[in-house]
């Protein structure tokens, strides 16, 4: 799970085996160093996603100083104490910016190519480029964007500001959109991914900027809808089978396809209920749904409680499941019980394939249709149509409660219904990556404390980012590292 961190090094990745002249550049070069930005989608999965699950009240570690959960990455995550040591952050930051390298590798190579390269293929590029920048600034806030001029030449880059980053990203998007494929193709970026990305920039434009871009967000959403592309999947948890790839329908809008991916179900529930034969520790973290998490869910109307593992755990011939001890597989909702391994409810969303030890089929889902309804939400009530807020709202609701459930307009205010915006969208997208960014956008990070997660000692606020690699500000002078740590 762990990789080197290559930090801000321009590693150029050609695909080849002897150091290209202009005459072996060719276009082949270029679709080789895409390939390889593609390959870090994967970063999201691994990293971006337990970051925001593990510091937000969505998951915890019951027992956190065991065997299998005490790295100090993770206790760190918890207690919201990490550090500019801490792999996780240092991880992600490394993976995030060797694949803008990639991806301005490959479009430094256009003016070496005799061949044209098809201006979609360059937008695809940039888009990705802009992906993994969204998730620099989201996570960082002051990090250093730039184009393929680097590697022409120009090396002096300036550490940005979050607004100048956010400015960067939303001028690239704007102009690269029309360019992309209208068609939607499975795990590669198009112009509704683009658009996706771009409503998620909007969407959190006050935290970023401090200026909210509503209307935007409306729009860049209104565009995705609107383009009759996309559908909610008919059985929530298709979403998230070990084929979901296919069972998906259209609602999945981008996802990573790199195999073998790490989801956080085998990172969740206990050995023995994965493989009751042969149990092993392999894959295994002890993550659980904190109760705070579970407290949201109305588990006996709402299906989507159904990955919530709580009680009780049998096979699907209704046989007791025993762990290698011969004591029953049974969760408790409470961290605080006698086992640490069966404390807090676990969490099946992504469907376990047991014939394999540590990985999944399953791709992992980074956007959906689901997503972009409840953005579309959002800007709505903040721009005062709640009528039109709570009907999206309800067409997200519809698939998963029975009987259904409705929310009516009259029930709420603009405040209560951005309220209930923030809770619609933990029991739709929980343990998926958005939570954290979600309760930062609503002032609702710093304002409570949750199970395993009491008020850090020092100011909340500069929890709001992480800290810049200590590594990597010591090989680059142009970065200052953000402010508390």
């Amino acid at each position: 799970m762990m990789r080197y961190l290559l930090g801000l090094a321009f590693v150029v990745l050609l695909g080849c085996t002897k150091t290209p002249t202009n005459q072996d550049i060719t276009i082949l070069d270029f679709e080789n160093a895409l390939a390889a930005t593609y390959n870090f989608l994967g970063a999201y999965g691994d990293y971006y996603l337990p970051i925001s699950n593990l510091s937000s009240d969505e998951a915890g570690i019951p027992g956190f100083g065991s065997n299998l959960s005490s790295a100090d990455d993770l206790t760190e995550m918890l207690k919201h104490e990490w550090t500019p040591e801490n792999t996780l952050t240092n991880i992600l930051w490394g993976d995030l910016y060797n694949a803008v390298n990639a991806a301005n590798n490959g479009l430094a190579l256009v003016t070496e190519i005799k061949e044209t390269i098809p201006a979609n293929r360059l937008a695809e590029a940039r888009a990705l480029r802009a992906f993994n920048y969204f998730l620099l600034l989201d996570i960082f806030g002051n990090v250093q964007a730039f184009k393929e001029d680097v590697l022409l030449g120009n090396v002096n880059v300036p550490q940005l500001t979050r607004a100048q980053v956010f400015d960067f990203i939303e001028a690239e998007l704007l102009e690269i959109i029309p360019q992309m494929d209208e068609t939607p193709k499975y795990g590669f970026m198009t112009k509704s991914v683009a658009q996706t990305l771009l409503a998620k920039l909007y969407l959190n434009a006050s935290v970023y900027t401090g200026t909210p871009e509503w209307s935007a967000c409306r729009d860049a959403c209104a565009a995705i809808i609107g383009s009759g592309h996309y559908s909610l999947a008919t059985d929530y948890f298709d979403l998230f089978a070990t084929n979901n790839q296919s069972v998906g329908g259209n609602e999945i809008i981008l996802a990573s396809t790199e195999s073998p991916a790490i989801h956080q179900s085998r990172l969740s529930v206990h050995p023995a209920q994965v493989d009751t034969k042969n149990p092993s520790t392999n894959g295994f973290f002890n993550y659980a749904a904190t109760p705070e998490l579970v407290q949201s869910f109305d588990l006996i109307n709402d299906r989507r409680g159904d990955a919530l593992l709580r009680g009780v755990q049998t096979t699907s011939a209704g046989d007791v499941i025993l762990d290698a001890a011969g004591d029953t597989v049974q969760y408790d909702q409470d961290f605080r019980g006698g086992s640490q391994f069966l404390n807090g409810y676990r969490v099946l969303k992504y469907e376990i394939d047991a014939t394999k030890i540590n990985y999944g089929d399953n791709d992992i889902v980074i956007f959906r249709y689901a997503d972009v309804l409840l953005m579309q939400a959002e800007a709505l009530n903040e721009l005062d149509d709640l009528s039109g807020a709570i009907d999206l709202i309800n067409d997200v609701r519809a698939r998963s409660y029975d009987p259904a459930m409705p929310l009516s307009v009259g029930d709420f205010t603009k405040e209560t219904l951005r309220t209930q915006i923030l809770q619609e969208r933990s029991q739709e997208l929980f343990w998926e990556g958005w939570r954290r960014q979600d309760l930062i956008r609503h002032d609702a990070f710093c304002t409570q404390t949750w199970s395993q997660k009491e008020a850090p000692a020092d100011d909340c606020q500069k929890r709001l980012l992480f800290p810049i690699p200590k590594e990597v500000l010591e090989i680059n002078t142009n970065l200052v590292q953000n402010p508390g740590y």
